[in-house]
């Protein structure tokens, strides 16, 4: 079991560079952008192009972000709890929190299936969205595993190891 919680994070530390590149290429092609229309040549595409990768900084940051608390949360009662009832508090939450991720990513799995037939594309570029959506559904797959390894974590710690 330790080696595929292992593997899982491996997983989350390899997706956040990715979203990483995605926002520095959002700035670079919003500046480049800008610049082009100053001179009268914008990016062709652009706008389609930033939203994609504003698309895929927020799916590849989401596992990496709930492994390290990095979400709102209100937690001016909770944390007046013992340990063991945060615990489980964390847990009836991670399981909940499972249960519809799974379902939002076998949905975009779908739908994704649902776009490639029907063979939609971009309007300008003219790239196939299925593509996105799958992409998209990947990374939840990683965030649902991500939220199961702090269901696992939980656990142990009622066990009182």
């Amino acid at each position: 079991m330790s080696s595929v919680l292992k593997w899982i994070q491996f997983l989350s530390n390899k997706m956040r560079p990715i979203g990483a590149a995605c926002l520095v290429g959002m700035t670079a092609l919003t500046c480049v952008d800008v610049v082009g229309r100053f001179f009268r040549h914008p990016v062709f595409g652009s706008v389609e192009l930033v939203t994609f990768m504003g698309i895929f900084v927020v799916a590849f940051a989401l596992p990496y972000t709930h492994e390290n608390k990095g979400h709102i949360g209100v937690e001016i009662l909770v944390r007046r709890f013992s340990r063991k009832t945060r615990a489980v508090i964390d847990m009836v939450t991670e399981l909940v929190s499972f249960i519809f991720f799974g379902l939002v990513t076998w949905r975009m799995f779908l739908y994704a299936f649902k776009m490639e037939e029907s063979g939609e594309v971009s309007m300008n570029l003219e790239l196939p969205e299925y593509v996105i959506i799958f992409v998209v559904a990947l990374c939840f797959v990683a965030f649902s595993l991500i939220i199961i390894k702090g269901f696992i974590e939980k656990i142990t710690i009622l066990r009182g190891k």
